[in-house]
């Protein structure tokens, strides 16, 4: 029986797991909360390790808002996607322009970072993110 830590296996043939992992990122990176929300399962859940807490993923979409909302500009760069038995894992830098805030001019960060997405009937039902917090903090500070 499936459970969270051994979920139903995939057939990778089934799945264009590279062009789905592609639509995912790119909907994250243009904030396409509708196009991304068609992607998770309806109990789709999210955990990013600086948060530390399964979240739906709808609740997430407003961390999502916000990131854009305070940044000049967002870019994923992404390194490779790998295939798994249950999904895939995506090794990506994030590209994030803080604009200029008073004297301080726009900051440029470069932030490394690690996807571990499981499927369920070819849609998202969990996205682990791993992120060094500290490197993005730029972005939430006033």
């Amino acid at each position: 029986n499936p459970t969270p830590l051994n979920p139903t296996p995939l057939n990778p043939l089934q799945i264009d797991i590279h062009a789905l992992a592609a639509d995912f990122i790119a909907n994250v990176e243009t904030c396409n909360l509708e196009a991304l929300a068609a992607m998770y399962a309806p109990d789709g859940i999210v955990n990013i390790n600086a948060i530390g807490v399964d979240q739906p993923a709808a609740e997430t979409f407003e961390t999502l808002r916000a990131m854009h909302q305070r940044a000049e500009s967002i870019r994923y760069e992404v390194l490779e996607v790998i295939p798994t038995e249950s999904g895939y894992v995506q090794r990506h830098r994030l590209h994030v322009v803080v604009p200029q805030r008073g004297d301080t001019g726009p900051q440029h960060l470069v932030i490394p970072a690690c996807l571990v997405v499981t499927l369920k009937d070819g849609l998202v039902a969990r996205v682990d993110e791993y992120l060094d917090s500290s490197q993005i903090a730029p972005l939430f500070q006033r």
